[in-house]
């Protein structure tokens, strides 16, 4: 994933200071506006960025060497979702809510509890998918009063400098973008932002959490992934196959969601492992090179250790370097090799079989990372009941992975596939900070401001009483407690 790490140059240092300024200053007056305007004006940034969208996907099928077919569908098609959603429902998601406070203990007073922008957002984006993976934070950002600074992946850096330059004809300078390596990452973090949002590797997303602690600064990590898919006794042989090829397959399996582990009930395995194999073949005209050389050699790593510790490869096989790599499919994995413990982000999966359930769910959950992971199974309410057990942030019965360019959900993980959410209504939690505006319109001395007396623990005691037992009785000694307190302060003040 993301190759951002590193130390911050003096070059990269003065240009990331300057544009976290530029974009400060600009966010004051972003921020200003209301919701509903700022919506507006997204709408029109919407047209920006999806004008001329052919010829956009076939640049970033180019660069990332995505069929057209997955161009269009994982990094356009999303995005225009995702302006639709946030435009339509954002400002009523970012309205205050009214907070609760008793009226009887404490008359007179209504609070509100706002969600406030943090400020400047640095989004430290990865190159597989260099389009709609920053576009989860960059739009709720904004709309919330951020503004954003982008630093898409040196590896893949063109699609992120047009869909800033699209974002920035219509919206200014609450959206730039820094231009760089992982030195540039640092910079960045250095100059001060108020929130990061890094996607990519697990190592690398440990020092982006360790340089903004040292900062103060809040920072969402979306990390690897090493997802399981769980196929029960009753699946749907032939759909199973075929969404878990899809699921490997994807993006050539340069995904952090991507089906990388397979775990098979040992009584469908004759059936699920052949008609498996077949769709990862059939699927292999589909199936691009990957991205950069040295992720071929991750996967080709792991592929022949994995060999040297017994494991069989069922399809496929490790091709010289002009062709692409085909699908491969490992069964009989050791499982301390890399190839089960670690994120391959290739066309490959390892196969393992299990008697029963738990079983089941004890290979899928052998793993450090926690992102996703799915069950296919007939029978819903065993297929849930299994998913449930599942130690993921996400779960997807009879399905895998899609719902990452469903605005409405959210993306998430947990253990080492990071802290942070994506997409979604919790996505707001981390780009606003909350904020609380009480009024008081009480003209009354408070009963727990001084002086204190026998009264004001008499009250206290009558208080928590309430609040255990509520009631009528209750409440009518809470009032003559409140009675006994005034009258004990206003001795005190000489009334």
């Amino acid at each position: 994933m993301s190759t951002v790490q590193g130390q911050a140059n003096l070059p990269n240092a003065a240009t990331a200071v300057e544009l976290v300024a530029r974009a400060r200053a600009a966010q004051q007056a972003w921020a200003a506006q209301t919701a509903e305007q700022r919506a507006a004006k997204l709408r029109q940034a919407q047209d920006a960025v999806l004008a001329r969208a052919g010829e956009r996907a076939e640049r970033i099928g180019a660069e990332t060497h995505k069929p057209l077919a997955e161009s269009y569908s994982s990094e356009v098609l999303g995005v225009a979702d995702l302006f639709n959603y946030w435009c339509k429902h954002g400002p009523e998601l970012l309205k205050p809510r009214k907070g609760k406070v008793p009226s009887l203990e404490m008359p007179g007073k209504s609070a509100w509890v706002e969600r406030l922008p943090r400020g400047v957002v640095v989004c430290i984006s990865p190159w597989n998918y260099p389009v709609s993976l920053p576009m989860r934070t960059i739009v709720p950002a904004l709309l919330a009063g951020n503004a954003v600074v982008l630093k898409p992946s040196e590896i893949t850096p063109t699609p992120g400098g047009w869909l800033v330059d699209a974002l920035h004809s219509a919206l200014g300078d609450v959206i730039l973008v820094a231009e760089g390596d992982g030195a540039m990452g640092a910079a960045l973090i250095g100059a001060g932002p108020d929130q990061v949002v890094f996607t990519g590797s697990t190592r690398t997303g440990r020092k982006v959490a360790v340089a903004c602690a040292e900062r103060g600064i809040p920072c969402d990590l979306e990390l690897g992934g090493k997802d399981c898919a769980v196929v029960l006794d009753d699946a749907a042989i032939e759909r199973t196959a075929a969404g878990v090829a899809w699921g490997i397959l994807t993006n050539a399996g340069q995904n952090c969601s991507g089906i990388e582990r397979v775990a098979v009930h040992a009584a469908v395995a004759d059936r699920f492992v052949p008609a498996l194999v077949r769709e990862l073949e059939r699927a292999a005209a589909d199936v691009p090179e990957l991205v950069t050389p040295a992720q071929r050699r991750i996967v080709e790593e792991h592929v022949r250790d994995a060999l040297g510790r017994g494991a069989k490869l069922l399809t496929g096989e490790l091709t010289p370097p002009e062709r692409p790599l085909p699908p491969l499919l490992l069964a009989e994995v050791d499982r301390d090799a890399p190839a089960w413990k670690d994120e391959s982000f290739g066309p490959v999966a390892v196969l393992a079989i299990a008697k029963d359930d738990a079983a089941l769910i004890a290979l899928a959950n052998d793993s450090r990372y926690g992102l996703g992971a799915s069950v296919w199974g007939s029978d819903l309410e065993r297929a849930e009941r299994v998913a449930r057990q599942v130690r993921s942030g996400m779960v997807w019965v009879n399905n895998h992975s899609f719902t990452g360019a469903l605005p409405d959900l959210p993306w998430v993980g947990v253990g080492d596939s990071g802290t942070g959410v994506t997409n979604s209504p919790e996505a707001l939690e981390h780009l606003t900070r909350p904020h609380l505006l009480v009024i008081d319109k009480a003209s009354a001395i408070e009963a727990w401001w001084y002086p204190y007396g026998p009264a004001m623990v008499d009250l206290m005691k009558t208080v928590i009483d309430r609040q255990r037992s509520g009631g009528l009785g209750a409440t009518l000694r809470t009032l003559k407690a409140l009675k006994t307190r005034t009258a004990e302060m206003n001795r005190a003040r000489g009334k």
